[in-house]
């Protein structure tokens, strides 16, 4: 029984390794969205099934402009990348922090979580990102300074 017990860890852990560790990173995605539209800022982006692919599905501004855009996560295959036209946001301010680095940080508040998804927003003029990670049977939503690295906030949802 302590066998199965112990084969069964290893395919969990294999498993978990295998499907969350993809070529292109969050940053790679950002990269990507700034060779088409380089005074843009990205603001969203999630790992998503598109046509039977995982990909990055994320939104950007470039002056006022809202751009949506759909990654593949392992070849970096632009699936779509195009605007649609938004006034609500102002993406002028210049942030140290990065979606990766966003990521890093939500997944060193969490226990054995994956990262579900990452938005930029900004509330009164403070940048931040909002990191929704998934633990097992859980949710936490995360609030990460966009400016400092700083976690705001952890909630968890159930």
């Amino acid at each position: 029984m302590k066998k199965i017990k112990n084969i069964g860890l290893l395919l969990f852990l294999m498993l978990s390794t295998f499907s969350f560790s993809y070529q292109v990173n969050y940053d790679d995605a950002v990269d990507i969205v700034l060779r088409n539209y380089p005074q843009s800022r990205v603001t969203k982006i999630e790992v998503a099934n598109y046509r039977g692919k995982i990909v990055y599905e994320g939104e950007a501004f470039d002056k006022g402009q809202k751009i949506e855009f759909i990654i593949d996560v392992n070849t970096g295959e632009v699936f779509k990348i195009g605007p649609d036209y938004d006034d609500g946001y102002n993406p002028n301010y210049n942030l140290p922090i990065t979606f990766e680095e966003a990521n890093r940080i939500a997944l060193d508040n969490s226990y054995n979580g994956t990262v579900k998804s990452i938005e930029l927003k900004n509330i009164n003029k403070r940048a931040y990102y909002v990191v929704e990670v998934r633990e097992n049977k859980s949710e936490k939503e995360i609030d990460i300074d966009a400016n400092s690295g700083k976690v705001l906030s952890i909630k968890e949802n159930i």
